[in-house]
């Protein structure tokens, strides 16, 4: 239960976040990084269980899959020494930067949207370096980029560009990681990624080893910032400095590192891995340690050092050996102290003298003594100075390199290379001290030494480097329990002295002219101040990116930019008769006859939906009339009813009926809007044109569903589910409870698309009255029209009881025979349809806010039923959606009903609002009465004069009842007789 609380600790500390900053402001990073102390603490106490190989474990189901048990989805977190070395890393680094923060943040000024997303930040990291389930890796994955995105975005106009940067390219990460973890998942046939891991697939699919490991390191590299992904962290320095500090030494960057040294389990000799991080790894390093000497900007220096010493390790990881692995977990370490102190502490430099340009600072050592002389010890371990952690950490990857699987001539390269980014190391380290501490010209009389509480922190990280390396020696067993945790067994030996080697030429060689170009750093450094090295930078080449796929997407949005069904249904059509013909084909080149392989027309009753739809096609291609369309439409969609009926799908049949019915009646809402005759096309090649498309469209049609289903049996899938599927769920109704219980993650997705089509349909309605319709397609509710709705008013009060039984009954039933949620809800749609029909003139048929009540409780409803499921055979037995079944009054009932019924109310919802949105009309000016969404001022909207024969089309014909204004029959009189009315002209005086 150790992880469990570990996780709490950190949920306990997002949910605490708004009240404790309301009540301490900033000072509430105290008690928030006490809690994340409490959590260390806990991992510790346990840490000589993991060190000995028994890592820490929990596991909630999450979603129990009966089939196949080895695919059940999973909350598990599980702690082994490399899990609990990252999370150690996040927590006490986290605890430091929400100390500094205390003292470094302005007070109320935003500290509560800091605090959430920064704890926030914490809990996501947590769970991604704990995940033991794929699919809670990549959640988690995904939960960390977001969270960057909005500590980066939430600094302003200056963070919108980077934030936007970030979400991007580390989302092409997210894309890259779910297809590398389902295609890893799915070979090894389990998501518990220890069981991924220990899978013997990858010795046995070396192909598909290597695509996995492209995969994995690709998404690795969106995060740790690597080439050619690199930009996107300098970009986020617009982020307050205790997120810069928190991002770069212990979070987001250490995601990508934690991927890669969790994945080296398989692919640590895979050649393809080995070349690919080496070479982006080493190519990165130096690149970017040269982009940080040519900034003066403090912030944007240390943000590429820290894309360089990623580069490090991830060359570094690339090497797969023992020894490698250690090398880079000791650098990541070494690099979490010296650069989150550095990040501190140039925020401090920014907070007492005003700017972090070296070129608007002044000889500041003398008036911030501690503060400098952290700087130093924070750069020196940066730049491998002796006896510092990173002294030690850049010899062991040194060391490493020389075991580089590239061969003899490679390894000579990446060393020379490792000591050209050395170089430029040191020199952008000493850049970083003399700059900000020596050769400013700015004079600094008024700056002081920032108080105790603001520099103490920031100085703590990187002070540590110096006596940790007195007592690394006792770190030898923690760095082997986290190689051995990877798969691999290493012997670790942490010393300041090793023999005069060759990582020790280097190094002596390094610091020599490191010195020689401090001396003469001004003429050095100004060499590459402002100038480019590459034609194009990063952002350069993304915004070229997304400006092509701009000019593409409406390249490609211009084919159906258009009203003509021709333009839109050629390309389509077309491709459909390629692609089929071809399928075709091929298998006849094969051998395999081109005949259905099941009867064609064995029941001569097929014959009667086929004149159906066939008599009703044809009157629809020949009539000139809307309304006649909409019926022959209508008839149509009967045919395949009765088709779908004799065939032996009665729930299909009847879904159908009832969506056929309530398209019927949404047409006849939207063709008041268009004109009563279709377009009289002349034009004899556009005729010819449409004769030639409309008889492609049928083969298209014919092609694929007889290259898709009609040469086929039925399939195992399906045999699998009607012999097995009665005996599980104990219901007869294959169809229904395919729906929710075996399929029900699917349904509950297609849920939430029904909330969001319900949005939809009301953000485009409810700007139809701001526009003009075309004349006389909106007729005006005269009297007539109440007339005329009176016998289907009589009707419903017969017909609407008899459909709301049904309803209740077709709910019911929809477990054993057909029925279910959905049918359920469209007969209850049709009650309200007809209920909408037999009005005299549109009205709001619920009020404004039902249909989204329905629609959210039926979403809630939904994923009421999924937790519920977690009592399945007892409390941890079961999973989300599981459906519990019981015997009861001779019945059989299931918690799936629970799941239908959210089902229910949400199509009840989705319904509602299309009538609503569709036959409810508004007054212009009175949209927010009724549709709460809209927004904006009533002045703008046009008034609504009374309708006469003279204004009759008036785009905007205001809603007459002649039962409740008399004064309207009088008007019609007047305007059909062109007589005045003494009455009427007394009522107007009245009025």
């Amino acid at each position: 239960m150790t992880l469990s609380f570990v996780v709490l600790l950190a949920a306990l500390a997002l949910i605490l976040a708004p009240g404790l900053v309301k009540l301490m402001d900033r000072q509430a990073g105290y008690p928030l990084a006490v809690l994340f102390v409490v959590a260390a603490g806990l991992i510790i106490s346990r840490l000589g269980d993991v060190l000995d190989g028994t890592p820490l474990t929990v596991t909630y189901t999450w979603v129990r899959n009966f089939v196949e048990p080895g695919m059940d989805v999973s909350v598990s977190l599980r702690a082994d020494a490399l899990s609990a070395f990252f999370a150690l890393l996040a927590l006490i680094i986290g605890a430091v930067v929400f100390t500094y923060s205390a003292a470094y943040l302005p007070k109320k000024q935003g500290n509560t949207s800091f605090y959430v997303l920064m704890t926030a930040f914490m809990l996501s990291i947590l769970l991604l370096v704990l995940a033991n389930d794929v699919v809670l890796l990549f959640v988690a994955w995904e939960l960390v980029s977001l969270a960057s995105f909005m500590l980066i975005a939430r600094s302003g106009s200056g963070g919108e560009a980077g934030s936007q940067r970030t979400l991007v390219l580390t989302f092409i990460g997210g894309l890259t990681l779910l297809t590398a973890l389902a295609i890893a998942a799915t070979a090894a046939g389990t998501t518990h990624i220890e069981l991924i891991l220990a899978s013997d697939v990858w010795a046995q699919r070396p192909g598909l080893t290597a695509g996995v490991a492209v995969l994995v390191a690709i998404s690795a590299f969106t995060k740790s910032a690597q080439f050619p992904f690199h930009f996107w962290l300098p970009e986020a320095m617009a982020a307050a400095t205790p997120v810069s500090a928190f991002l770069h030494a212990a979070a987001v960057v250490k995601a990508g590192i934690y991927l890669l040294v969790r994945f080296s389990t398989i692919f640590h000799d895979v050649a393809v891995w080995n070349w690919l991080l080496i070479v982006v790894g080493m190519g990165t390093a130096i690149m970017s340690a040269v982009f940080a000497v040519q900034k003066t900007d403090l912030k944007k220096l240390t943000a590429y050092s820290t894309v360089s010493h990623l580069g490090w390790i991830v060359a570094t990881i690339g090497v797969g050996t023992p020894f490698a692995i250690a090398a880079a977990i000791v650098h990541t370490a070494a690099h979490a102290l010296f650069k989150s102190s550095l990040f501190m502490l140039i925020g401090v430099i920014d907070h007492e003298a005003g700017s972090r340009d070296i070129r608007r600072l002044g000889v500041l050592w003398n008036k911030m003594p501690w503060t400098f002389g952290s700087v130093v010890i924070g750069a020196a371990s940066m730049a491998a100075v002796p006896p510092l952690l990173g002294f030690v950490s850049k010899e062991g990857m040194l060391t490493a390199f020389e075991d580089a699987p590239i061969g003899s001539a490679g390894q000579v390269i990446l060393l020379l290379a490792a000591g050209i980014g050395a170089f430029f190391t040191f020199t952008y380290s000493a850049k970083i001290v003399f700059g900000a501490f020596f050769d400013g010209p700015r004079d600094v009389s008024g700056v002081h030494e920032a108080p105790v509480r603001l520099w103490l922190p920031a100085a703590l990280p990187g002070f540590m480097s110096f006596p940790l390396v007195f007592i690394m020696g006792r770190a030898d067993e923690p760095v082997d329990a986290v190689v051995d945790a990877v798969g691999l067994e290493s012997h670790t030996h942490l010393a300041l002295w090793h023999g005069l080697t060759i990582p020790l030429l280097i190094s002596v060689t390094v610091l020599v002219l490191g010195v020689v170009g401090v001396v003469f750093r001004k003429r050095f450094w100004a060499a590459f101040e402002s100038r480019p090295f590459l034609p194009r930078s990063g952002n350069e080449l993304l915004h070229s990116m997304q400006k092509g796929a701009t000019w593409i997407g409406r390249q490609l949005g211009r084919m159906s930019d258009t009203h003509n069904p021709s333009r839109l249904m050629l390309p389509i059509v077309l491709l459909i008769i390629v692609l089929a013909g071809a399928a075709l084909i091929g298998e006849g080149v094969d051998g395999v006859a081109l005949a259905p392989r099941v009867p064609g027309l064995d029941n001569p009753w097929d014959i009667i939906p086929l004149l159906i739809v066939a008599l009703s096609m044809i009157g629809l291609v020949r009539t000139h009339n809307r309304l006649t369309g909409a019926v022959m439409i209508g008839i149509a969609g009967a045919g395949v009813t009765l088709q779908m009926l004799i065939m032996g799908a009665p729930d299909v049949a009847l879904t159908q009926f009832l969506v056929e019915a309530l398209s019927v009646i949404v047409m006849m809402m939207v063709l008041r809007y268009l004109p009563e005759r279709f377009h009289n096309v002349q034009n004899t090649s556009r005729r010819t044109g449409s004769i030639v498309i409309a008889i492609l469209a049928g083969i298209a049609a014919f092609l694929g569903v007889w290259a898709l289903m009609g040469r086929h049996e039925r399939s195992s899938l399906a045999e699998w589910y009607l012999n097995e599927a009665p005996g599980i769920t104990g219901g007869d109704n294959v169809v229904a409870t395919i729906i929710v219980e075996f399929r029900g993650l699917d349904t509950l997705g297609e849920l939430s698309v029904l909330g969001m089509a319900a949005v939809v349909i009301a953000a485009i309605t409810s700007t139809l009255p701001r526009f003009p319709f075309t004349s006389g397609t909106r007729p005006a509710p005269f009297g007539q029209s109440q007339l005329n709705s009176v016998p289907l008013r009589k009707a419903l009060i017969l017909v609407a009881p008899m459909l709301v039984i049904l309803s209740l009954i077709v709910f019911y039933r929809g477990h054993q025979v057909s029925g279910g949620g959905f049918p359920a809800a469209l007969i209850m749609g049709a009650a309200i349809g007809l209920a909408y029909l037999s009005r005299g003139s549109d009205e709001i048929v619920f009020g404004r806010m039902t249909p989204i009540h329905l629609t959210g409780i039926g979403i809630l409803v939904a994923l009421s039923a999924g937790f519920v499921g977690y009592f399945h055979h007892g409390w941890g037995n079961g999973g989300f959606l599981a459906a519990i079944h019981a015997e009861a009054f001779g019945q059989h009932w299931t918690t799936s009903m629970i799941f239908d019924l959210g089902i229910y109310l949400a199509v009840l919802g989705m319904l509602t609002m299309a009538i609503n949105a569709l036959g409810g009309y508004l007054r212009p000016g009175t949209e927010r009465d009724y549709l709460p969404w809209v927004h904006g001022d009533d002045s703008s909207l046009p008034t609504t004069p009374r309708i006469t024969m003279d204004n009759a089309d008036d785009p905007y014909p205001a809603p007459i009842n002649p039962s409740t204004d008399p004064l309207a029959l009088l008007n019609e009189r007047e305007a059909r007789t062109k007589k005045p009315s003494v009455r009427a002209a007394r009522m107007k005086g009245e009025k």
